[in-house]
């Protein structure tokens, strides 16, 4: 399933004294199988940006496109893009309101009116593919630490079956651990399943790690867009727009600078290491 967007504009409030354009004019196309991260600083467009995808939002010009068809002519193509391109908000803990981690999972399947058959069926593979354990299904949501209420909301997500996956800063307020967790499950989503993810994130180092392709998003406007390898070797244009690069990235110049062989495509510390060890091993010299 491929998305496109065509000169995408958003204007809140407009024809007011309020109005205030937060995307201008933004055009990109996202292939069936990849990991984009979308990055920006506070205010450069990137929520109000993916909250378009699936139409919560509707452009004020422009357009987007799934699988050939502009998803806001009319509503029934709207209904299927929201099966299709599912959003995961930041903090979506907040939205369960279950008695159990079941029905939570399961309310997005049963308003599709399926059988109780399938919605179990829906529930299961979510729970087992987001990491939530059989054994907490019937749990209340609320018992569970935070977390496992995220893989929860995930799940629910995910019990629709969509096609892509766009999730708003998914470690936000995580623990190194829970970041590690989550990320890893991340990976595991694409890889295995095959999912197309869009991850809107603040974190340099862990779009690196993760994305294929990278967006960058500025003052509303879409500023950059490539591999990993060449958005963060414009280290200069990143840090005027109020960005930076990834640490083992800043890390890794410094030893080239000191005549240290390190590969450009260094942007993790696990592969600054390997790279370090490699040079190590070869025994080049350096000055």
């Amino acid at each position: 399933m491929s998305i496109e967007v065509k000169n995408l504009t958003h204007t809140y409030m407009p024809d007011t004294p309020y109005s205030s354009t937060a995307v201008r004019n933004v055009s990109f196309t996202v292939e069936d199988g990849e990991f984009v991260g979308l990055i920006g600083h506070t205010g450069s467009g990137k929520s109000t940006l993916v909250q378009h995808l699936n139409g919560l939002l509707r452009p004020t010009s422009g357009s987007v496109w799934i699988n050939g068809r502009d998803i806001n002519e009319n509503k029934a193509d709207l209904r299927r893009v929201r099966f299709q391109v599912g959003l995961v908000f930041q903090y979506p803990e907040y939205q369960l309101f279950e008695e159990t981690v079941r029905k939570d999972i399961g309310f997005g399947p049963r308003n599709l009116g399926l059988s109780e058959a399938e919605i179990a069926e829906r529930v299961a593979w979510a729970a087992r593919l987001s990491g939530v354990a059989e054994d907490r299904l019937e749990k209340s949501p609320f018992e569970l630490s935070g977390g496992q209420k995220r893989r929860v909301a995930i799940a629910g997500v995910l019990a629709m079956r969509p096609s892509t996956l766009v999730l708003d800063e998914p470690a936000a307020g995580l623990d190194p651990r829970g970041r590690a967790e989550m990320f890893a499950f991340l990976k595991e989503l694409h890889e295995k399943e095959r999912i197309t993810l869009i991850m809107v994130s603040h974190s340099m180092g862990d779009v690196a790690k993760l994305c294929s392709r990278v967006l960058v998003m500025n003052r509303g406007e879409l500023a950059m867009d490539g591999t990993p390898t060449e958005i963060f070797s414009e280290s200069e244009k990143l840090r005027e727009m109020g960005l930076g690069i990834p640490q083992a990235a800043e890390l890794a110049q410094i030893l080239r600078d000191h005549g240290f062989g390190i590969p450009q495509d260094v942007w993790s510390i696990e592969w600054l290491a390997r790279a370090l060890l490699n040079e190590w091993k070869g025994g080049a010299a350096v000055d």
